[in-house]
């Protein structure tokens, strides 16, 4: 009887250790917008097995980028709607709620997607200036009590929820971050670090032949361009198959009579 009454604990646990052990993850992307561009930002998610609720908030800071409307709900998700999910009462102060339920009550079973999936689009406007930033975050929304907490759930409990969020960058320049020479200015990399796109800027007293090359840590160069820039604004795109892996690199800029160098990070 003691045997069993072990064996009945142990299995216990481990059933629970199982059904902890799911988990939903969801990503949000790091993008790089013009000043006064309207854009839309894909949430998407990953491991969402026969989940049968979710409710989570979106952050942003409203003076660099505003929010529009909410677009492109994954039609897999039975009564998920803007008017019944989504609470966008406080947008203007950067924040919106998302919820949704749904289940199979013949089966038990809730909504499996594909990974990597788009469960819905925002949409925003970039209002900020050149070279500002905001996170865009899916987390808790404590302005309230008690907190909406991110939760996601199957039809037997809760489960967890990995969360990567990303970054919106107003493309331009950040006058604190610059390297100046009797040539050009040269700026920090934006956004930095970066995912799948980062912009290299640099200004040019006069037009002339310039040199831009991309370092890794040994030292080897793994992306260049020399040609003769105008004078004014340059703006080099450097994407992330353009690198060999994640990681710290170093880019420099020269003319015939000046250098500058600095670093870039790719996630």
């Amino acid at each position: 009887m003691k045997k069993r009454s072990v064996y009945t604990f142990l299995l216990a646990i481990l059933t629970a250790f199982s059904l902890k052990a799911q988990e939903v993850s969801l990503s949000v992307p790091d993008m790089t917008v013009d000043p006064g561009q309207w854009f839309s930002v894909d949430i998407k998610a990953s491991d969402f097995d026969n989940i049968a609720s979710m409710q989570f908030a979106v952050h942003w800071n409203p003076n660099i980028i505003q929010f529009q409307s909410v677009s492109s709900l994954n039609a897999n998700m039975p009564d998920f709607s803007v008017i019944n999910s989504f609470n966008s009462n406080f947008a203007n102060e950067g924040r919106m709620r998302v919820s949704w339920f749904w289940f199979d009550s013949n089966n038990n079973v809730g909504v499996t997607l594909d990974n990597n999936t788009t469960l819905f689009k925002i949409n925003f406007k970039a209002v900020g200036a050149q070279g500002t930033n905001t996170m865009l975050e899916i987390a808790d929304d404590t302005s309230i009590d008690p907190p909406f907490v991110v939760e996601f759930a199957n039809f037997e409990q809760e489960v967890g929820v990995a969360i990567d969020n990303g970054k919106v960058t107003i493309s331009g320049v950040n006058a604190t971050e610059e390297s100046l020479t009797e040539d050009f200015t040269l700026f920090q990399n934006s956004p930095n670090p970066f995912s799948e796109i980062t912009y290299i800027s640099f200004n040019l007293n006069v037009g002339t032949d310039a040199k831009l090359t991309i370092y890794d840590n040994s030292g080897k160069a793994v992306f260049q361009q020399n040609k003769k820039f105008p004078a004014g604004l340059s703006r080099i795109p450097v994407r992330r198959d353009m690198l060999l892996s994640a990681g710290s690199y170093f880019y420099t800029l020269e003319t015939v009579r000046a250098t500058a160098t600095r670093q870039l990070i790719m996630q």
